[in-house]
């Protein structure tokens, strides 16, 4: 796989980090979680199948990662700590900025036993800058980098996504990649700053012009173009449209006997496409959503049904992309969404047990 071979030390905990190191797991990393002696807070979460052995999210994120105990405020396993340091590729982690370094394995101290490291720092606000102290969960992130989600009327809401952190596991992975390949040519590795805030902030290309130029409150959501929103049809479902292009406009107006709404569709987005909203709303409420779904087909007219998530896990096109795959039990999980043509990643999906693995990882160096 692309990264048999490649050591990675994992201290991170909760989701972004985390998921940095499983997908780099699942495509052949060596990747070894260390946890303190009570463990990752999230082995201690809600456990929805029987004989689980860690809560939900741990098991999705840690999946086929070998866990080491270490308290590092323990002299001998901070040592352990830096040995383990001395031999890996890349160290990712997600504590407070300023906690490393109490804890002895911050950037400074882990280059002088490695320079070769990729040192992957994840935190709300960076490691730099006024909040840089602060806390900060997904959505109060999401809120202050203004792209929190908000209803019509302007009433913020929660967010089914945690985009934040997601997002910064993502662009975590491109920059721990940069920095492997910059390395091997090198030998110099790099400490790769990486703020959920700062990639909340780029997540809405489309606004940071006018958000920057004309001062517009990004954060509002207004009424964009009215054929790319959802609708609800007889049968109390919902159907979100993806018509926005001309020729796809024109083919679901001139089909519905209003071609005189065309120009109001390609016209300039919000309230003044309220005419048409109105519109559909009432064309979409005359027949099921299966009715339109093969009406649309038909037309070859962009739609989808709006799915919740297990029904979006149902979907047959997710099987026949392989995202399902089965443990021995027959319990199903989701398969890495990185497909490459060569070496395609294996996730290994048994969870390790708290500390299964620090005896067999700790013992040559204990040796030494």
């Amino acid at each position: 796989m692309k990264l048999s071979g490649i050591r990675v030390l994992d201290f991170s905990r909760f989701m972004a980090g985390p998921l940095v190191s499983s997908i780099m797991a699942d495509h052949g990393a060596d990747v070894v979680k260390i946890e303190p002696p009570e463990g990752d807070p999230t082995r201690h979460g809600r456990r929805t199948r029987e004989r689980q052995p860690a809560g939900d999210s741990f098991c999705v994120l840690n999946r086929g990662k070998r866990s080491v105990v270490l308290d590092l405020k323990q002299p001998a396993d901070l040592a352990r700590a830096h040995a383990l340091i001395h031999d890996a590729d890349v160290l990712v982690e997600s504590f407070s900025p300023g906690v490393t370094t109490r804890l002895g394995i911050d950037a400074a101290t882990a280059f002088a036993l490695n320079p070769r490291l990729v040192y992957c720092s994840i935190s709300a606000f960076g490691q730099s800058g006024p909040l840089r102290d602060a806390a900060g969960h997904d959505p109060a992130v999401q809120a202050l980098a203004g792209v929190l989600s908000r209803e019509r009327g302007g009433a913020p809401v929660i967010p089914a996504v945690s985009v934040a952190s997601w997002g910064a596991a993502l662009t975590a992975l491109a920059g721990v990649t940069m920095a492997l390949l910059a390395a091997r040519t090198t030998g110099r590795g790099d400490h790769l700053d990486l703020s959920m805030h700062d990639v909340a902030l780029s997540a809405r290309p489309g606004a940071i012009f006018d958000a920057l130029e004309h001062e517009v409150a990004a954060l509002e959501a207004p009424r964009g173009h009215a054929l790319l929103e959802p609708y609800e049809t007889a049968d109390a479902q919902w159907l979100c449209i993806g018509a926005g292009e001309p020729r796809f406009a024109r083919a679901l107006l001139d089909a519905l006997g209003r071609p005189d709404l065309v120009a109001v569709a390609l016209g300039a987005p919000g309230p003044a496409q309220d005419p048409l909203r109105v519109f559909l709303r009432g064309a979409f409420r005359q027949k099921t959503l299966d009715a339109w779904l093969g009406w649309m087909a038909s037309r070859a007219i962009s739609c989808a049904p709006v799915l919740d998530y297990a029904q979006a896990l149902k979907h047959p096109h997710v099987a026949a992309r392989g995202m399902l795959i089965e443990e021995g039990g027959g319990a199903r999980h989701l398969n890495t969404p990185i497909r490459f043509a060569h070496e395609p990643g294996r996730p290994d999906l048994r969870v390790p047990e708290l500390g299964e693995h620090t005896e067999a990882v700790l013992a040559q160096y204990d040796a030494h």
